[in-house]
């Protein structure tokens, strides 16, 4: 599936614009790790845009990404399908034991610390986050409190550090800054 194809059948599904840029946003950071990492950036695209396709459908994260699962059955791979189980792992019992699994659940996360950074910058813009604003952020337990920062720093399981991969995320990010509005 292309990234086209996969927003396309987001929108069918989601109806929240701050969903979808959510969903956007993960894509992007799934790209730029697959580039950092030597994998397909498509896949890994794909993959993060795909990941919630069920958040207004489902009953809660009991049935979130199983019921996802269902619904891109026949459309995606199965190991698409495994990282978007494996980024609720904890209802779904697939575990993350992959680099592509590890990047879905760390690039969930730390898309929401990068759009609050940018949210509190005088003009709202991505553009005017640094990756030194990233750490601090990241470090201020107050801020941001739904940025999971246990999932963020699972990074370093792919050996990638927390500030390169804060950049990663920033910089992916960025080049998409205009679809999310920042």
């Amino acid at each position: 599936m292309q990234r086209e194809e996969a927003i396309e059948l987001v929108r069918k599904h989601i109806k929240k614009e701050n969903n979808l840029k959510h969903m956007l946003a993960v894509g992007a950071v799934m790209r730029g790790l697959a580039l950092r990492l030597g994998e397909d950036p498509e896949k890994w695209e794909v993959t993060g845009i795909l990941h919630d396709i069920d958040f207004e459908v489902c009953s809660g994260l009991g049935d979130h990404t199983l019921v996802a699962s269902r619904m891109l059955e026949g459309l995606v791979g199965d190991e698409v399908l495994q990282a978007i189980k494996a980024h609720n792992y904890e209802n779904t019992g697939v575990m993350p034991d992959s680099n592509f699994k590890r990047a879905l659940i760390a690039s969930d996360a730390v898309s929401g610390l990068v759009v609050a950074a940018a949210l509190v910058m005088p003009t709202k813009k991505l553009k005017e986050v640094t990756v030194e604003t990233l750490v601090k952020k990241y470090k201020s337990k107050d801020f941001a409190k739904g940025a999971d920062r246990g999932r963020i720093a699972s990074c370093s399981e792919m050996g990638i550090p927390l500030e390169e991969f804060l950049g990663i995320a920033l910089e992916s990010m960025q080049k998409i800054a205009g679809e999310l509005g920042l």
